[in-house]
C-alpha cells in the first residue's frame, strides 16, 4: 500500500503562540522531505498498479490524493515553520523572564525558603558589632557625665558597695500615702544642704579636698516595699561615695548616711505633725540603714563570674562530645555574643547590674544553647540522610555541600524556636511590666537576652559553623600541597 501524501493545505502546526523548538523544525524539514519523495515514488507507480486500484474501492480514495499531490514543486511552499524558527528565539527569553520574575516573587514563606542564611554571614558579625560599638559610645558618655569610670554602668550595690535605707511606716501609711512618703525621702536624699556639709566635714578632716555636690549626691538604685502589716516599709538602695574620693573606711560615706537618716526622720514627723497625726518615727528603730561594703561585692562579683565560665565550659565540652569540635567552638562564641548583647543593653539603657542580672546572664546561656543544639541536632540528621543518598560520606561532608543543608536545617527549626521564644516573651514582658522594680531588674535583661539568643541561635552560629569548616579545608588543602611539593622536590633531588 502507498503511502499517504502529505496534505499541502495543513499547516505544521496549529498555534503560533507555541512555537516548536529548533530540534523539532530540524525533524519537520526532514519529514516534509521524506513525504516529498514518497509522493513522487507513488505518482511514478501509479500507471503500474492502475488495474488493482480499479477493483477494490480502497485504492480509489487513495489514487485521488495521489492526483492532486502530484506536481511536487508546490510541496516546498509550506514555509511556516521559517517564521516559526524566526519568533522563537524572541519568545524563548520572553517566557524566561515570566519564569524568573515568578521565581523571585512569591510569599513571604517561599522568599524564606529560597533565602541563604549562611552565605550572608557579613551582615549576621556586623550587626553585633554596631550594637557593641554604640554601647561603647553610651558608655563614654555616661562616664563623662558622671566624673568616674564607674558611672558608665548603672552597677548596683551587690558589686560596687552600697547602703540600703529602709523607712518602716506601716500598711496604712504606705499604701494610702505612698507618693508622699517616697518624695519625703526622696528629698532626703538629694538633699543639696546634706551634699554641702559632707563636703565641709572632708576638708575640716582632711579626708577628701575634691568632693563636689554631684560626687556627694548618691544615685538611686531602685525602691521597692517590704514586710507587711505593722512592718510594711519603703526601701531606697543608694550608692556609696566613690572609692576615689572616700578613705578605705568610708567615713564620708557613713557621715552622709546619718545625715540622710536624720532629715528623713524630721521631715516625716512634720508631715505627721502637719497632718495632726500621733505617731513619731526614731533613727535607727524606724529609720534604719545597711551598709555594704567594697570587699563584699567583690567576692560576690567573683563567685558569679565563676559561676558563668563553669557554665560556658560545661556547655562547651557537652556540644563537642554530642556533636563536633566546630559546631562547639560556634556555640560556645554565640553564647558569649548573647552575654555581650545583654552587657549592651544594660549600658544603653542604665540597667543596674547587680545579683539578678548574674541570674539572668546563666538563665539566657543555658536558654539560648537550647535552640542552638536544636539547630546542630536537624544538621546532624539531614547530614545523615544524605550521607546514605550520595554513597559518599567524604564529599557530603565537605562545607560547599554543607551549606545548603545547613540552611535547609535553620529552616525548618524556625517555627519551633520562634515559637518557644516568642512564649517566653510574652511572659517575661508582662512580668516587667506589672512586677517591682528588682523583678524588673531580672526581666528587662532577660528580654535582651531572649531576643540577642534567638538571633545568634538562628544566624550567627550556623554561619561560624560554615566558616570554620571552610577554614579547615582550607588550611588542609594547603597542608596537602606543600607535602606534595615536598614531596615531588625530594624525587627530582633523587634523579639527580
Amino acid at each position: 500500500m502507498s503511502k499517504k501524501p502529505y496534505n499541502k493545505k495543513r499547516p505544521p502546526y496549529k498555534s503560533a503562540k507555541k512555537p516548536a523548538p529548533q530540534v523539532q523544525q530540524e525533524e519537520l524539514k526532514e519529514e516534509l522531505l521524506t513525504e516529498e519523495g514518497a509522493a513522487d515514488v507513488t505518482a511514478a507507480e501509479a500507471p503500474v498498479q492502475e488495474a488493482p486500484v480499479q477493483e477494490t474501492p480502497v485504492n480509489e480514495s487513495v489514487q485521488a490524493p495521489v492526483e492532486e499531490a502530484a506536481p511536487a514543486e508546490p510541496v516546498a511552499e509550506p514555509v511556516a515553520a521559517e517564521p516559526v524558527a524566526e519568533t522563537a528565539p524572541v519568545q524563548e527569553p520572553v517566557r524566561a523572564a515570566k519564569a524568573s520574575s515568578a521565581v523571585k516573587g512569591g510569599s513571604l514563606g517561599d522568599k524564606w525558603n529560597r533565602f541563604r542564611l549562611t552565605s550572608n554571614w557579613r551582615i549576621w558579625v556586623s550587626i553585633p558589632f554596631i550594637v557593641i560599638i554604640i554601647a561603647i559610645i553610651c558608655f563614654g558618655v555616661y562616664a563623662g557625665q558622671g566624673g568616674s569610670f564607674e558611672s558608665g554602668m548603672n552597677i548596683g550595690i551587690d558589686f560596687k558597695g552600697g547602703t540600703i535605707i529602709t523607712t518602716k511606716l506601716g500598711e496604712n501609711a504606705v499604701e494610702n500615702e505612698y507618693d508622699t512618703y517616697y518624695g519625703i525621702i526622696e528629698g532626703a536624699i538629694n538633699s543639696e544642704d546634706i551634699a554641702n556639709r559632707v563636703i565641709e566635714y572632708a576638708a575640716e578632716n582632711e579626708l577628701s579636698s575634691s568632693l563636689t555636690v554631684q560626687v556627694v549626691t548618691p544615685n538611686v538604685n531602685y525602691t521597692q516595699t517590704s514586710g507587711t502589716g505593722e512592718d510594711m516599709a519603703i526601701v531606697f538602695k543608694i550608692d556609696n561615695i566613690s572609692s576615689a574620693f572616700d578613705n578605705e573606711a568610708n567615713d564620708i560615706t557613713r557621715y552622709r548616711n546619718e545625715l540622710i537618716l536624720e532629715k528623713i526622720a524630721t521631715d516625716i514627723n512634720a508631715h505627721f505633725s502637719a497632718n495632726e497625726i500621733t505617731s513619731r518615727v526614731y533613727v535607727n528603730e524606724d529609720i534604719t540603714s545597711e551598709y555594704i561594703g567594697a570587699s563584699a561585692s567583690s567576692r560576690l562579683l567573683m563567685l558569679g563570674g565563676i559561676a558563668l565560665a563553669v557554665a560556658i565550659i560545661v556547655i562547651l565540652i557537652y556540644v563537642m562530645i554530642r556533636f563536633e569540635v566546630f559546631s562547639g567552638l560556634s556555640a560556645v562564641i554565640a553564647l558569649i555574643h548573647d552575654v555581650a548583647i545583654m552587657f549592651c543593653i544594660t549600658i544603653i539603657f542604665k540597667i543596674q547590674v547587680n545579683a539578678a542580672f548574674v541570674s539572668a546572664i546563666i538563665t539566657i546561656v543555658a536558654y539560648s544553647i537550647n535552640n542552638t543544639i536544636v539547630i546542630f541536632d536537624r544538621v546532624r540528621e539531614n547530614n545523615k540522610i544524605a550521607k546514605k543518598m550520595a554513597g559518599d560520606s567524604g564529599v557530603v561532608n565537605t562545607a560547599a555541600n554543607l551549606r545548603p543543608l545547613v540552611d535547609r536545617s535553620v529552616r525548618e527549626t524556625t517555627l519551633r524556636n520562634f515559637n518557644s521564644t516568642i512564649t517566653t516573651l510574652v511572659m517575661i514582658l508582662l512580668f516587667s511590666i506589672i512586677g517591682t522594680s528588682s523583678v524588673r531588674e531580672f526581666g528587662v535583661p532577660v528580654i535582651a537576652g531572649l531576643i540577642g539568643g534567638f538571633y545568634s541561635s538562628m544566624f550567627l552560629s550556623p554561619s561560624l559553623y560554615i566558616l570554620m569548616k571552610e577554614s579547615n579545608e582550607k588550611r588542609k588543602a594547603k597542608t596537602a600541597a606543600k607535602k606534595a611539593l615536598a614531596a615531588k622536590e625530594a624525587k627530582a633531588a633523587a634523579a639527580k
